[in-house]
C-alpha cells in the first residue's frame, strides 16, 4: 500500500521507494532524513481537506513533513519488522 493510503497512526515499513517520482534533490533530502527500504515509518497528519498537501510522518525517531506527491511515491507494509530491517532505518546485524 502507498503511505498516502495508510491509516493515521498506525506503524508500518517502508518497502520500497520510487526515487523517479521525486526531484534527484528531494530524494536525496529524504534518504538523509532516513528514508530507506525498511524504515519504520508512521503517518501523523495529512493537511487539507482532500490529503493532497504536506504529509507529516515519524520516520524512525524524527518527524518529517513532505509533499503528497512524496508520500504517494513511497510503498509501505504493516505487521512484523522483516528480516532485514531494525525498525530504526538501519539494517540488522
Amino acid at each position: 500500500m502507498r503511505l498516502t493510503s495508510l491509516a493515521p497512526n498506525q506503524p508500518a515499513y517502508v518497502d520500497s521507494v520510487d526515487w523517479t517520482a521525486m526531484s534527484e534533490l528531494d530524494g536525496k533530502r529524504l534518504r538523509e532524513l532516513g528514508l530507506c527500504e525498511g524504515a519504520s515509518i508512521e503517518l501523523l497528519h495529512r493537511a487539507g481537506f482532500t490529503g493532497r498537501g504536506a504529509h507529516a510522518c515519524r520516520v524512525g525517531r524524527m518527524i518529517v513533513g513532505m509533499r503528497a506527491a512524496h508520500a504517494d511515491a513511497i510503498h509501505v507494509r504493516t505487521g512484523p519488522v522483516g528480516l532485514a530491517a531494525s525498525g530504526d532505518g538501519e539494517e540488522a546485524a
